[in-house]
């Protein structure tokens, strides 16, 4: 796993802006495992972990990089537990919920509700599924259909540090020592 790969996907949550970010991979099961348990010990002090999601086959698996405490404060809200037990979810602790999302990618293409998990707001991940992903007035990291002027600014800040990020790794920095403390 390149640093450039990991930042180009994942900067706005190793800086502490985002809950969750997911890239893909491509390895064996056993090459994939090994560089995700090293990413994630260089980066659990800071309070993100690393996590590989899905391994279907030769293609690619998705390897999740999150904030345990952010997460945890996504999934507390009545109204994302709501949404979540729509789609089987019944246990609200973030391993239960990620453990459920990896069934879900097993069983789904790509279920949508997965934007819970990238810190996408509930009405867009909502509207997304009802519009079918279509008539989206904002797109940036996800396709914004509510609070058009705060997903702008959002999707701004996120370019502005994945750019700063990748300036610094490109320099020589190292991943853990640039990811916020959380």
């Amino acid at each position: 796993m390149s640093s450039d790969r990991i930042v180009q996907n994942c900067a706005p949550t190793l800086a502490g802006l985002k809950a969750g970010s997911i890239f893909p991979q491509k390895g064996t099961k056993e090459q994939l495992n090994i560089a995700v348990a090293q990413l994630d010990h260089c980066l659990k002090e800071k309070g993100v972990h690393a996590r590989l999601l899905y391994k279907e086959g030769n293609g690619p698996s998705l390897v999740y990089i999150y904030r345990v405490r952010s997460l945890e404060k996504i999934i507390a809200d009545r109204g994302v537990q709501h949404f979540l037990s729509e789609y089987g979810y019944t246990d609200f602790t973030v391993s239960a919920c990620l453990e459920r999302l990896e069934q879900r990618l097993a069983q789904e293409e790509f279920p949508h509700e997965i934007g819970v998990f990238l810190d996408y707001p509930l009405a867009d991940i909502q509207a997304f599924i009802a519009n079918k992903g279509r008539n989206c007035p904002c797109t940036g990291c996800w396709k914004a259909y509510t609070n058009l002027p705060q997903a702008r600014q959002k999707f701004k800040q996120f370019r502005h540090c994945t750019a700063l990020y990748r300036n610094w790794v490109s320099r020589g920095a190292d991943i853990a020592r640039l990811t916020v403390a959380g």
